[in-house]
């Protein structure tokens, strides 16, 4: 009888420790995958000469289906800008090393969304730092040289933040607010589509030409911006459910630049991935920019690129 209650009440005190606790947590990495990125982070650390001793390598998942990784770097008393430069580039060799690993366990390898650098500059006694966050994308068009690095750090000028520096936030970088993968993914597909356009010929002419003259860069950006909130205003809307800010298609913008200076089959695969990522935390496809882009196509005769153009 003695046993029959005390199964009972071990039965009851189970039930509402489940019933009271919180839902289960279901991370999209794992603990083998986050090690081999750690690990391939230090590889390439030891390599450019970066010190190790005390830096720290983490994973967080924040809302928006983010992904942050974050380092933690110490430098010398002048070289703090050098230092965060190369611990972005380490990074991103790491990053453009993925899509060519091995598949473990029918997942995708870690490719963080967000990437976070904070070091540590002895200046005075007490602590100094200074952080700076960037768009996994920001990070690897900078590592294999489409970026230059006065490009990036000015890419990095509005998340800076620091306890010394003139690039002081007191709020959080809107980047870490957004839903990185998400506007990733829709710059790669309007970059793809837009590549065999004829109507963009204006655009694309500009975009081959930027890497060799000063300040057309900057002019692409500005028409894309505009292209964006005239020619895209519904497709945008209909996207998001909501008309983007400014700061939001500045972002989206930035990457269509980019993307659309790559051959047809480099978009297709990076758009690929992109979707594959997105898809694999959980969510849908966008059906408007599927629609949008199949009577757009029809309408005015335009040849999708395809993985051998």
């Amino acid at each position: 009888m003695c046993k029959v209650i005390r199964l009972s009440f071990v039965l009851m005190a189970t039930f509402t420790l489940c019933l009271f606790a919180d839902p289960a947590i279901t991370r999209k990495i794992n603990l083998q995958q986050e090690r081999a990125f750690k690990n391939e982070v230090f590889r390439y650390f030891r390599y450019f000469r970066i010190q190790t001793e005390g830096v720290d390598l983490s994973f967080d998942e924040i809302d928006n289906n983010n992904v942050v990784f974050t380092a933690t770097i110490r430098s010398r008393r002048n070289n703090f800008e050098e230092v965060i430069l190369k611990t972005f580039a380490c990074i991103g060799r790491v990053m453009i090393s993925v899509p060519d690993s091995e598949l473990n366990n029918d997942q995708l390898f870690i490719i963080p969304s967000i990437i976070t650098v904070n070091c540590d500059v002895p200046v005075r006694r007490d602590n100094n730092y200074i952080s700076a966050t960037a768009n996994n994308k920001a990070v690897i068009q900078f590592t294999n040289g489409v970026m230059t690095a006065e490009g990036f750090l000015f890419e990095l000028r509005g998340s800076m933040a620091g306890s010394f520096t003139a690039y002081d936030n007191t709020s959080m970088p809107s980047i870490l607010t957004a839903d990185v993968d998400f506007e990733n993914l829709i710059a790669a597909r309007l970059a793809l589509e837009g590549k065999n356009n004829p109507r963009l010929s204006t655009v694309l002419s500009l975009a081959s030409k930027a890497k060799y003259i000063p300040g057309v860069e900057r002019k692409i950006e500005v028409m894309m911006l505009a292209r964006m909130k005239t020619k895209h205003a519904d497709l945008m809307f209909q996207i998001f459910g909501y008309p983007p800010a400014d700061p939001q298609l500045k972002r989206i913008g930035k990457q269509v630049f980019y993307h659309i200076q790559m051959e047809p089959g480099e978009i297709l695969n990076t758009h690929t991935n992109d979707s594959l990522r997105y898809a694999w935390k959980g969510r849908k496809y966008p059906e408007p920019l599927n629609k949008y882009y199949r009577e757009y196509n029809v309408k005015y005769g335009i040849k999708r690129p395809g993985p051998n153009d």
